[in-house]
């Protein structure tokens, strides 16, 4: 492994003990938050196409029509966290 330096006044002095184990431990959570992130993006993709959805749902059930092809579009947009590496986007149907 490579040695890490922090610059204090400019002088580069090597990171040790305790400071390098809190570095250590803030790169593996930033590691172990990839996955989370990658959902976030998603998520922040996807809430206003869910709105979109719920809007034409309530609009196509107060004319009394059939709202099962959006409701299938909107399970499906909740759905693409479940595979955020390689998220396939539902059609908006139309």
């Amino acid at each position: 492994m490579a040695d890490i330096f922090k610059n204090v006044n400019g002088e580069q002095i090597k990171l040790e003990g305790a400071e390098l184990i809190e570095y250590n431990n803030l790169q593996q959570a930033w590691i172990d938050g990839a996955l989370e992130r990658k959902k976030n993006k998603l998520r922040n993709k996807r809430k206003p196409l869910l709105e979109e959805a719920d809007w034409q749902i309530h609009k196509i059930e107060d004319a009394g029509g059939n709202s099962s092809s959006w409701r299938t579009y909107r399970q499906a947009l909740r759905d693409i966290t479940n595979s955020p590496d390689n998220p396939t986007w539902p059609t908006k149907p139309s």
